[in-house]
């Protein structure tokens, strides 16, 4: 193929832009079509491979999306234990919880497979849903808003009114988040389907991590879909200056509005809605100052009324360890230096760790995903850069974006540094690479506005090309991650 990397100053506008289709088949939105088959696919596969309750915090998820469903949307009160986050779930998910957390935590070692006791799931899984409620510890999701569980309720629900087993009720409320999932991201992509920009976006979307973590049971599935439409919508209005019709604006404004209560560790996000000129919203122009206002608020308030929970999170991983939110801010105020040691430590000992999870860690038997896959997605993003075309945001914009985006980190940090990380302890724990997915793309369009580097490609049959060999380096990762993952809980 005909292609070089150009270095351009006289950019054209159209350069971002894909060619007019001549016929009614190329005018099919191509990217956004591969985009639902390989999400719905790979995000249905490791659904059904994915043992019970092996997805991150997934029985805490589950837990919290059954109280949502029975009326108890505020966290409930432990008299006992004088805590808040629990909540009652049926005994049949309490037992295969227990089953769960006993195997992974002592795994079958290779040759053999990490599940010891497959019988022992498919015995379980087969009990009734209904079941006599016990009392089980969520504090860690009870934080989350119901919004966040939409689709987990509707499978929960369906799973209730067929009188399925828990391990069909399992099945569906996996399905109704990949679904979701899928639906959210090609949103943004269909905004974009006269841009080249959405070839990232489709990279970003089908990332193992991203698609692993859509076929478990967890808040998360809507949260990253939510922040990636909505940075496809941001960087569309802003960085390539196109005006959005109303269905594309009120989708930015409503998802700037849900994410600071969908997940609180994004709420710095939802203020990049100020930085969109209001022309370019088919809104009245006071919209984006309304929404900012009642997202914040609504995070305000909900932080409020989930204020109690912080005793019920803390996790205490070594004898010893005291984990509190008060003491630790304390430490830090009177430790200043100290502080300064634990962000360099942090980094130096696991940078390497949160790059690894970035492309993926699946199950509580952390297998990672193969070297194959890491390569792959690499260059795919690498093509996906290549053809984006430029950007052009204000001076403004580029910084501000910027600087959120990087306050963002730093929150996802701090949170985990007073929440999590025991009181004096020598690096920052619980940070996991998955948690910059929602990121990716603001961070990509400020590089790709800093970054004056593209593919020069002869034709546009060399682009098709280019296109062509995303998906085919996407489909690489998803499938040998699928694969690995398959053989190693399953088969070893």
């Amino acid at each position: 193929m005909n292609a070089d990397i150009t270095h351009e100053t006289g950019r054209d506008h159209e350069a971002a832009k894909e060619e007019q289709p001549r016929s009614r088949l190329r005018g099919i939105d191509h990217c956004g079509l591969l985009f639902v088959l390989l999400s719905l696919t790979f995000g249905g596969f490791f659904a059904a491979i994915t043992p019970s309750f092996w997805g991150f915090d997934e029985f805490e998820h589950f837990g919290r999306a059954y109280a949502i469903d029975h009326g108890q949307i505020l966290p409930q009160h432990d008299p006992v234990r004088d805590i808040y986050g629990v909540g009652g779930v049926p005994s049949s998910a309490y037992d295969l919880r227990e089953l769960a957390v006993h195997n992974f935590i002592n795994p079958g070692e290779a040759p053999d497979p990490s599940v010891t006791d497959r019988d022992a799931f498919h015995r379980l899984e087969q009990r009734p849903l209904e079941t006599p409620l016990r009392t089980a510890l969520v504090a860690n999701t009870s934080a989350y808003s119901p919004v966040a569980y939409g689709p987990s309720l509707l499978g929960l629900r369906i799973a209730e009114l067929s009188d399925a087993s828990v391990g069909t009720a399992i099945t569906l409320m996996r399905l109704a988040d990949v679904v979701a999932y899928t639906g959210l991201v090609w949103l943004g992509m269909y905004a974009l389907r006269g841009h080249r920009l959405k070839w990232l976006v489709f990279v970003v979307a089908l990332l193992p991590m991203a698609v692993y973590e859509a076929a478990t049971i967890t808040a998360d599935a809507v949260t990253n879909a939510t922040a990636i439409l909505f940075g496809a919508l941001f960087v569309k209005a802003t960085f390539l200056r196109q005006p959005l019709p109303g269905w594309e604006s009120a989708l930015l404004v409503g998802s700037a509005v849900l994410l600071p209560v969908t997940k609180p560790s994004y709420v710095l996000l939802s203020l990049l809605l100020l930085l969109v000129p209001g022309a370019r919203l088919a809104l009245w122009r006071g919209t984006k100052y309304v929404a900012t206002l009642v997202g914040m608020g609504m995070f305000g308030a909900w932080t409020a009324l989930t204020a109690k929970v912080g005793p019920g999170q803390a996790v205490q991983l070594r004898p010893g360890d005291v984990v509190d939110a008060g003491s630790q801010l304390d430490y830090a105020l009177s430790h200043p230096l100290e502080l300064g040691r634990v962000l360099i430590r942090t980094f130096v000992y696991q940078e390497n760790i949160y790059f690894g999870q970035f492309f993926g860690v699946f199950g509580h038997t952390w297998v990672p995903a193969p070297a194959l896959a890491q390569l792959s997605w690499i260059l795919a993003a690498v093509l996906a850069f290549g053809i984006a075309g430029w950007m052009y945001a204000s001076r403004v914009q580029l910084t501000a974006t910027a600087v959120i985006a990087a306050l963002n980190v730093a929150a996802v940090f701090a949170l985990l540094y007073l929440q999590f990380t025991p009181v004096g302890f020598h690096l920052i724990e619980g940070v996991q690479g998955r948690y910059f997915i929602p990121l990716v793309i603001l961070g990509a369009a400020v590089a790709l506005q800093l970054v004056p580097l593209r593919l020069r490609l002869a034709s546009p049959r060399h682009v098709q090309g280019s296109k062509a060999a995303i998906v085919i380096l996407v489909l690489i990762a998803l499938a040998s991650s699928a694969a690995k993952y398959e053989y190693v809980t399953w088969h070893g």
